[in-house]
C-alpha cells in the first residue's frame, strides 16, 4: 500500500473517533452535566486512539515529503538533466514586505529598488511591477502623483502601462491591513458605524416634554436641544529600527519579523488608547478612548450570584438608558474569559457554558461549535458574543453597543525608510527629539508605520464597564 492511501485510511478511523467523542460532548452538553464514568472511560479511548493514529500519520507524512524533496522531473531531449523546482509559498504580506524592503535597500532610490525587487521577480512580480512603474511617476507614497496620469488616459485594471500596478500596490498594501486586524479588538468589531474625517454630526441633547392639557386650556410649548459631534483626524505612528545586515541578507525569516514587528505594536497602541479609562481626548492629537466616560459598575464579588448581578446591572444600565442592544459584543482579558469559563454553580455545573471550551456556544475542536457563531464569535455570555484580546485590561469586563461607536478610518497603513536620518531612541521621544542617533553612523535602517483613525461615541451611555471583576 503507498505511503497517500495509508495516511488516507488512517484519516478516516481518526475521523470516526472524532465523531464519538462529539457525539458523547454533545450529549453531555445538551442534558447540562458532566461526563459519566462510562462516558469518560469511551471518551479517553478514543482521545488515545487520536494522539495514536496522529503520531503514525506525521511519520508516514514525513517520509512522503522526504521522498518528495528527491523527486525528479523527466529528462527531455532539450533539458537533459533538469532540477526539482521548489513550490514557493509566501507568508501573509510578504509581498508588502518586500516592497518595503527594497525601498529601504535602496535607500529610497526607486530605480534602484526596482532593480533589487528583481531577484524576488518569479516569487513576487507585483513587487517588480510597483516599483518599474513607481519610477516612471517618480514616489510610491504621494496618492496625487498615483494619479497624476489620469489626465492622459483613464485607466483600467487591465492596463499593463500604469493603472494595473496601482491595484497591485493596493493589493499588497491591504493584505498588510488584513493581517493587523485580526490582532486587535477594533479589527474584530464589525457593527460600529463608519464615518469620514473632519465632519459635523448634529446629536440630540434633550427632547421635547409634553403635558395633559385641560378643556379650554392653552397647550404647552416644548422645545429640543442639540449639540454638534466632530470626528477631526488623529494619527499614530511606530518606528521600527534594525541593522542594515538584517535587511540585505533579507530570508523569510527576516522579513517576517520586520512585518511582526509593526504589526505588533500597532496592534497593541491601538487597543491600549482604545479601551484604557485614563486615556483623555488632546484636540489635535488623539481621541478619547471609548470608556473613557463609561459608566462604571463596582463588582460585587466572585460568586456565581454576584457575577450574575454584575452583568445584568449593566445590560439593565443601557435598556434604562434607551440604549437599543441591536449589536452588543462583550469585550473581556483572557483571565476573565477563564474565570467566567471556569464558574460553578452549587449543583457543581458550570455557571456559563457558553464561556467554555467544548460547551454550547463554546469552541469545538477544530475551531467551530455547537451552535451558530454570531459574527464570528466563537464564546457567548449570557446570548451576547464575547470578544477576548489580552489588551483588555484584566480586572474589567466592557459591554459595547457597536452602533454607538462611530469611527473614522482610512484604512491604510503607510510606510517609509530611511537609512540617513537621525532619531530618539525611546518609545516617548521628546520634541525636539534628544539625543539623536545616526542611522548612518550606526549603520541602521528605519521603517515608519503611520495610520490615520479617529474613534469617538455617539452616547457616553453606549458603553458600559465592569471594575475590580474577580479574575485570577
Amino acid at each position: 500500500m503507498s505511503l497517500r492511501k495509508q495516511i488516507d485510511s488512517l484519516q478516516a478511523k481518526r475521523n470516526k473517533h472524532l465523531d464519538a467523542m462529539t457525539a458523547l460532548s454533545e450529549l453531555a452538553a445538551g442534558e447540562n452535566r458532566l461526563f459519566t464514568e462510562d462516558e469518560q472511560k469511551a471518551f479517553d479511548k478514543d482521545k488515545a486512539e487520536v494522539d495514536d493514529i496522529d503520531a503514525q500519520m506525521k511519520r508516514l507524512e514525513d517520509a512522503e515529503a522526504m521522498i518528495a524533496k528527491t523527486a525528479r522531473p523527466a529528462p527531455s531531449p532539450l533539458n537533459p538533466n533538469p532540477q526539482p523546482e521548489r513550490a514557493f509559498k509566501p507568508f501573509p504580506g510578504q509581498a508588502f514586505t518586500r516592497f518595503v524592503g527594497a525601498l529601504a535597500l535602496s535607500k529610497g532610490n526607486l530605480m534602484q529598488a526596482a532593480e533589487i525587487a528583481k531577484r524576488w521577480e518569479h516569487e513576487t512580480p507585483e513587487v517588480t511591477n510597483v516599483l518599474r512603474h513607481a519610477v516612471a511617476i517618480g514616489n510610491t507614497n504621494d496618492p496625487g502623483a498615483w494619479l497624476q496620469r489620469a489626465a492622459v488616459a483613464a485607466g483600467t485594471t487591465t492596463d499593463p502601462i500604469w493603472a494595473a500596478p496601482l491595484v497591485n500596490y493596493q493589493i499588497m498594501a491591504s493584505e498588510f491591513i488584513a493581517l493587523l486586524r485580526p490582532f486587535t479588538v477594533f479589527g474584530q468589531l464589525s457593527g460600529y458605524r463608519s464615518v469620514p474625517f473632519n465632519i459635523k454630526i448634529p446629536r440630540q441633547t434633550a427632547g421635547a416634554t409634553a403635558n395633559w392639557v385641560g378643556e379650554g386650556a392653552s397647550k404647552p410649548v416644548s422645545s429640543n436641544a442639540f449639540d454638534m459631534v466632530t470626528i477631526p483626524w488623529a494619527k499614530m505612528a511606530v518606528i521600527v529600527v534594525i541593522t542594515q545586515e538584517l535587511a540585505r541578507f533579507s530570508t523569510p525569516s527576516a522579513e517576517m519579523l520586520v512585518r511582526d514587528d509593526l504589526l505588533a505594536a500597532i496592534a497593541q497602541f491601538i487597543d491600549q488608547q482604545l479601551l484604557l479609562d485614563t486615556v483623555t481626548a488632546i484636540a489635535g492629537v488623539r481621541p478619547a478612548s471609548i470608556t473613557n466616560a463609561a459608566h462604571k459598575v463596582p463588582s460585587t464579588g466572585s460568586t456565581v450570584a454576584a457575577v450574575t448581578t454584575d452583568l445584568a446591572t449593566a445590560m439593565l444600565y443601557m435598556s434604562t438608558a434607551n440604549i437599543n442592544l441591536t449589536n452588543p459584543v462583550w469585550l473581556m482579558n483572557p483571565a476573565a474569559a477563564m474565570f467566567l469559563a471556569t464558574l460553578r454553580t452549587a449543583q457543581d455545573v458550570f455557571a456559563f457554558p457558553g464561556m467554555g471550551m467544548g460547551s454550547t456556544g463554546g469552541i469545538q475542536p477544530g475551531g467551530g461549535s455547537t451552535q451558530a457563531v454570531v459574527q464570528g464569535f466563537t464564546r457567548n455570555l449570557m446570548g451576547i458574543p464575547v470578544l477576548v484580546s489580552g489588551n483588555v485590561p484584566p480586572q474589567t469586563i466592557d459591554l459595547l453597543e457597536q452602533s454607538e461607536l462611530m469611527v473614522a478610518d482610512d484604512g491604510e497603513v503607510l510606510i517609509d525608510t530611511s537609512q540617513e536620518a537621525s532619531v530618539q531612541m525611546d518609545s516617548a521621544p521628546a520634541t525636539p527629539a534628544t539625543p539623536l542617533v545616526s542611522f548612518w553612523q550606526q549603520n541602521l535602517l528605519g521603517i515608519k508605520a503611520e495610520r490615520f483613525i479617529y474613534w469617538l461615541m455617539r452616547r457616553a451611555q453606549g458603553i458600559v464597564e465592569i471594575t475590580g471583576f474577580p479574575a485570577p
